[in-house]
């Protein structure tokens, strides 16, 4: 079977409304029953890599290749006809997300809603509801819609019934008015609701994936055939008479639908995307975004929306430029009730919110010279994992450690955060513990898988951050996670608890594993500094120093710099001779230590990285530059940059 009509017969037999495929992850179809995988292994890169080349065509893959995003349309599929299939595809280094989208058929009342003329839909169970006395009313058929007559009450001219919203069907007069006291009758058509037939008793077993010769398979439980049916023939229905009635008003049809408030709330948001700019939402600008692999989207008056890919921030084409009124409205559409008083402070105000295709969203509102801004930072619904990282076995065994000190490090911008997510991610896969995490931001959501996750923000000063750290041990966790180790009473504390038998995962600003090893002792008293090394020669168990870096051909890639406590890093630490800490990295390489130059100089030598862009990110260009030499790149542009 051909590897699409596999996918979407996966999509069909499970009911479903889409099929997440995601390396590092296993399949699964997403259903309004709930999340279904299929399969019990992990995709792999190569496997997606051969999905993109079986659901893409080549034209495709380049602009997947280029904008890191694209989205096309299935044609012909031969399951679910008359319904559309889309594949959307994302891809940032070597991280390939691939969803195939189901679009059923619309709504009756959806489609109602968009055309330009009211739709008259046909009655089927009319019942008529006299309101006063009986009045002499005669009923005649208009245009045949459905195989069987609908019928309407007459109407006197000069009376103008109330607008209902819904439209009137007015047949000629069929008898003479008399001055009687006019009653109300209403004619109410309601629809009776149809089971539709489904395919609850299906059941997917397995979908495997053979990464080397790519092939899908598929298993199913078929559901039993159902029985042949045939609707029953109905007679047609009399022409309706009441005799000695008097005058009436003309009557009302009122197609019922099945789920009045549901149908009325998508047909809205239907039309709402057919509207100009600032009618339309922020949602479409957020779907944007995420489509194009932003991190951020910024919204600014008399300017166009702007989105951050890459770390670099840039205009998002064929937008209009935005007023401050259009701004505005955007905000708002987006922003709780709570929170609208304070949008047109200087202050501004902050909140957290869910979009659905986009996932968690935190928004920040502000006002400078040109008016009302705001600042929409994209949380992904999943932590990235180690192996899509690319983290190295000696990292990951720095989760493994039952005690100690593990330090995150890097510049401003670097990845911290995502890093010390991944290792979260990979603690709650790996260990059944009670992980605490401190974070500014909840940026990555865990969910309990082995572990039992508990993330909270800390909003206030050092103080607070103290005060938060000390309640997290008096819970007594086997994991606690601080994001900012930003004094040295924090730190203190940290070396505490990781020499009392908890695993402490801390982060703090530094280019290289020794300038935070430094940056730790001198925020530190100097009465107390030999403490303080002693503390981290006994606790610490690794750093890991990392940088991001452009990729030539799109993308960002992190260089990281390990550091590992082995017997002669603890001496130099415990001797405050910190100067010698890159001599025991290069020492160290047999048990796994890397040194940050020898990761530029690697992604320069793959031409992964142009060198200009390693050697700005380099803590030691001097060094950097005699290891290019020495490997024989052209280091020429060191003269060009000057």
């Amino acid at each position: 079977m051909p590897l699409v009509t596999s996918l979407l017969t996966a999509i069909a037999r499970a009911d479903g409304d889409a099929l997440v495929l995601h390396s590092g992850e296993r399949p699964y179809v997403v259903a309004p029953k709930g999340q279904s995988e299929l399969s019990s292994r992990v995709l792999t890169l190569d496997a997606m890599t051969g999905m993109l080349r079986e659901l893409l065509p080549e034209d495709s893959r380049r602009t997947l290749d280029e904008f890191g995003a694209v989205q096309r349309d299935i044609a012909n599929p031969t399951i679910a006809a008359g319904e559309r299939f889309t594949v959307v595809a994302a891809r940032g280094g070597d991280d390939i997300w691939i969803e195939i989208r189901r679009h059923r058929q619309a709504d009756p009342v959806i489609a109602a809603a968009v055309q330009p003329e009211p739709v008259i839909e046909p009655v089927i169970e009319p019942v008529i509801v006299p309101v006063m006395a009986p009045a002499a009313i005669a009923y005649e058929p208009i245009a045949d819609l459905s195989s069987e007559p609908v019928y309407d009450l007459a109407m006197e001219p000069e009376v103008v019934p109330e607008p209902t919203g819904e439209p009137v069907i007015e047949p000629p007069l069929a008898y003479e008015p008399t001055p009687a006291p006019a009653p109300t009758m209403e004619l109410v058509e309601s629809e009776p609701e149809q089971e539709m037939p489904r395919e609850s008793e299906s059941e997917i077993h397995e979908i495997s994936f053979d990464t080397e010769e790519f092939k899908v398979t598929t298993t199913f439980v078929a559901p039993p055939a159902p029985a042949p049916h045939a609707p029953e023939p109905r007679a047609p229905r009399p022409m309706a008479t009441l005799d000695d009635e008097p005058e009436s008003h003309p009557a009302v049809v009122l197609p019922l639908a099945r789920n009045q408030v549901r149908d009325q709330a998508r047909a809205e948001q239907t039309l709402r995307f057919t509207q100009p700019l600032h009618t339309a939402g922020i949602d479409r600008l957020l779907r944007i975004a995420a489509a194009r692999g932003a991190s951020t989207l910024y919204l600014t008056s008399q300017a166009k929306p702007s989105i951050r890919v890459d770390g670099e921030i840039s205009p998002i084409d064929g937008e209009p430029v935005l007023s401050e009124p259009d701004v505005e409205a955007l905000m708002l559409d987006l922003m709780p009730e709570r929170n609208r008083e304070t949008l047109r402070s200087q202050a501004g105000t902050e909140w957290i919110c869910d979009v659905p295709d986009v996932g968690r969203i935190r928004c920040v509102t502000f006002r400078d010279h040109r008016g009302a801004g705001g600042i929409f930072r994209m949380i992904p619904a999943r932590a990235i994992s180690a192996e899509q990282l690319g983290l190295s076995r000696e990292i990951q065994g720095l989760c493994a450690e039952a005690n100690g000190l593990v330090l995150v490090t890097g510049p401003r911008s670097s990845g911290k955060s995502t890093l010390i997510s991944a290792f979260v991610d990979l603690i709650n896969r790996t260990r059944s513990d009670h992980v605490i995490t401190l974070e500014h931001q909840i940026k990555f959501v865990h969910e309990i898988r082995g572990s039992l996750v508990s993330q909270r923000e800390v909003r206030g000063d050092n103080s607070e951050w103290i005060a938060m750290a000390r309640a997290a041990l008096r819970e007594n966790p086997d994991v606690l996670v601080i994001e900012d180790l930003r004094s040295s009473e924090i730190v203190t504390l940290a070396l505490e608890a990781a020499q009392s038998g908890h695993l402490v995962i801390g982060a703090l600003t530094a280019h290289t594993a020794g300038e935070a090893i430094d940056r730790i002792i001198d925020q530190t008293p100097i009465d107390r500094r030999p403490k303080i090394q002693l503390g981290l020669a006994e606790a610490l168990r690794g750093v890991v120093a990392q940088v991001l870096l452009r990729k030539s051909g799109g993308g960002r890639v992190a260089a990281r710099e390990v550091l590992l406590n082995t017997s002669a890093v603890a001496n130099v630490i415990a001797e405050g001779k910190t100067s010698q800490l890159p001599m025991a990295i290069d020492s160290g390489r047999r048990h796994g230590m890397v040194a940050l130059n020898d990761a530029l100089v690697a992604f320069v030598q793959s031409g992964i990285v142009d060198s200009r862009e390693a050697y700005r990110q380099a803590a030691d260009q001097p060094g950097f530059l005699a290891q290019l030499k020495r490997q024989g790149i052209d280091t020429s542009f060191v003269e060009r940059l000057a």
